[in-house]
């Protein structure tokens, strides 16, 4: 069953801190609820995952302590506060020691995370660990929920299996969506079933295990997952099959999309599930950035290797919001498109038609946009120094953002 402390696993979770109520973090977690009002009782069953938000916190009479204390007498499992304006702004020592006596996961986390995605990730955690039948399910559950690897049990199943653990040494994700020109994969994701992931995962095991190049594949939600030996050496071989596998995903009536990246090579079995993750997110970075349809390997992310080797991205976030935020606050108001054109535009080699020609849009709009990204930040896509600044900038937004 997922548990509490699992939710630490997930991609979107990755800015979520624990305050409060560690003691309970093997409290399992059937599903989530999203409060409304303080008056929740009859919506709840217990074992849910509370998630403290806009709709509740607005309210006048909206009380923290008596929200939490509430959750804890219908036995839910724990508590996710978004922290922000508008949304939890403080949280006093009262309901600290509230969940610290009852064993009450108290979970924070920006207000700017994208619960869509949240709410699909956890949906599919969840499902997930009830549902998985085989021993490759299992692996894959330890490596990417296991709270303290456990290398002799990963070891012992992939001998089960009929593999040997010397082969994990690299992940790949690789991750499917429905294509669309207009709208985001997560909206319409809900066209590929799991039976049809699961499909696709057996397809490219085979593929693998045509080329005689050992792979264990199995899936999580919309993603495929892959563990193999180090492929420095192969890395031909290893382009050739997953070229078999897209041309294989052109011929499915669903026209799929996706994004893929074959993770850093892993020392030994306790990083897998670090390599886990920062593939994962560098999946999420990768559909933002629009490096769809492309086999990304870990050394050919450039910057973005620096930036996920910093474990304190506090500098970064600064660096970011003080360059950009001006941009950013304007959107909020006048629903313009600055960031999207300003990402067109590098991507574009700084060339004004051709970013119009990607943005559907004419020269012209290209041309008004960038000038109002001058104004508004004060630097100058013509400075080579101060364009550079907006671009480390945008990368770093993507990056903290949006992965």
């Amino acid at each position: 069953m997922f548990q509490c402390k699992d939710l630490l696993s997930l991609t979107t979770m990755s800015q979520a801190n624990v305050i409060a109520g560690s003691g309970g973090m093997e409290k399992g977690i059937r599903w989530s609820y999203k409060a409304e009002n303080i008056n929740f009782e009859k919506w709840v069953r217990g074992n849910e995952l509370l998630i403290v938000s806009a709709p509740v916190t607005q309210r006048k009479n909206f009380d923290l302590y008596q929200t939490i204390k509430k959750a804890i007498e219908l036995n839910m499992s724990c508590a996710l506060l978004l922290m922000g304006e508008n949304y939890v702004t403080q949280i006093n020592e009262k309901v600290i020691d509230l969940a610290e006596n009852n064993d009450f996961p108290l979970f924070t986390m920006p207000w700017n995370v994208p619960l869509l995605d949240f709410f699909e990730e956890l949906g599919h955690a969840i499902s997930y660990l009830d549902d998985r039948k085989d021993i490759e399910d299992s692996l894959l559950a330890e490596i990417i929920f296991g709270n303290c690897i456990n290398t002799s049990s990963i070891e012992q199943k992939c001998r089960q299996m009929g593999n040997d653990p010397g082969m994990l040494e690299q992940v790949f994700v690789l991750h499917l969506c429905k294509k669309s020109s207009e709208e985001t994969c997560n909206e319409l994701n809900q066209g590929i079933t799991n039976d049809k992931i699961r499909n696709y995962a057996q397809t490219l095991k085979e593929y693998f295990s045509q080329c005689n190049y050992p792979a264990i594949v199995s899936c999580y939600g919309d993603r495929i997952i892959g563990f193999m030996r180090n492929c420095a050496g192969d890395r031909k071989k290893i382009i050739e099959i997953f070229e078999r596998f897209v041309k294989f995903l052109q011929n499915d009536p669903n026209e799929i999309e996706y994004t893929l990246n074959i993770g850093e090579t892993c020392e030994n079995l306790s990083k897998l599930q670090k390599s886990f993750h920062e593939t994962s997110k560098t999946n999420s970075v990768l559909e933002h950035i629009n490096r769809k349809n492309k086999i990304v390997f870990y050394d050919e992310i450039g910057f973005y290797r620096m930036l996920m080797s910093y474990e304190n991205t506090a500098p970064m976030q600064q660096f970011a919001n003080e360059v950009l935020s001006p941009v950013m606050q304007y959107e909020k108001k006048a629903h313009t498109q600055l960031i999207e054109t300003m990402w067109a535009y590098f991507e574009c080699d700084c060339n004004l038609q051709r970013t119009a020609d990607k943005l559907f849009s004419h020269k012209n709009t290209v041309k008004y946009r960038l000038h109002r990204v001058e104004q508004l930040t004060g630097k100058n896509f013509t400075n080579r120094y101060q364009s550079q600044e907006l671009y480390n900038a945008l990368m770093i937004y993507y990056f903290l953002e949006k992965g």
